[in-house]
């Protein structure tokens, strides 16, 4: 049981990897949720990390390749609920296969985790096409988005480039979390702080967007 992020399944993978399981058990499932617990079974909860996951995701890069690190992040972020254990099983071949991997689609782990991939990737592609902005008090441009996967970090990266030198903040209502940017600075993502209550006192009575 891990926490529902990316750094969250790569540290459940390290610590699968660390005692052995892939090699020693079958039936190992990795799950960030943990809304399925049946009998018979021993439940581990893995704290995450942050050294343990970057460890995976360089081991990903170096084995396999950049492109299959970039399908299994972006599977990470999807909304489904067997994510986790569908990067597991993805890795278990990735490792073996090296690259070819990203080809072999009639194995059903990585059939998978193109398709989560995917979903995510076109969700995201959907928000930056067509996110729209109001204009704050103070120069400050701001939107709402409600996407099923976690899409921020690939939208905000693409406004980053477009807008370095605008201040904006694209707020993720339904994880509670936004990505603010500073004019000429670096993009941080905020967690925990709900946007729209921080921001109601500045908007304009003219907004528009």
């Amino acid at each position: 049981l891990c926490e529902n992020s990316a750094e969250g399944i790569f540290s459940a993978i390290y610590r699968a990897y660390e005692e052995g399981y892939p090699h020693e058990h079958n039936e190992v499932v990795i799950d960030t949720e943990g809304r399925n617990m049946e009998l018979f079974c021993e439940y581990h909860t893995v704290v995450t990390n942050f050294e343990h996951a970057v460890k995976v995701a360089r081991t990903i890069r170096r084995k396999i390749s950049e492109e299959a690190y970039i399908a299994v992040f972006r599977t990470c972020m999807n909304f489904a609920e067997d994510k986790g254990d569908a990067v597991f099983e993805f890795l278990k071949y990735g490792y073996r296969y090296g690259e070819r991997v990203m080809k072999m689609l009639h194995i059903p782990a990585v059939m998978r985790v193109m398709e989560l991939s995917r979903k995510t990737s076109n969700e995201a592609h959907s928000f930056i096409e067509f996110i729209r902005f109001e204009e704050l008090k103070g120069n400050v441009l701001y939107s709402r988005i409600e996407p099923k996967c976690d899409v921020l970090s690939q939208v905000y990266a693409h406004f980053q480039n477009r807008f370095p030198n605008e201040n904006w903040i694209i707020y993720d209502q339904r994880r509670i979390k936004a990505a603010v940017h500073q004019k000429g600075m670096t993009t941080v993502l905020v967690e925990g702080q709900n946007m729209d209550q921080l921001v109601k006192d500045i908007r304009k009575e003219d907004e528009y967007e």
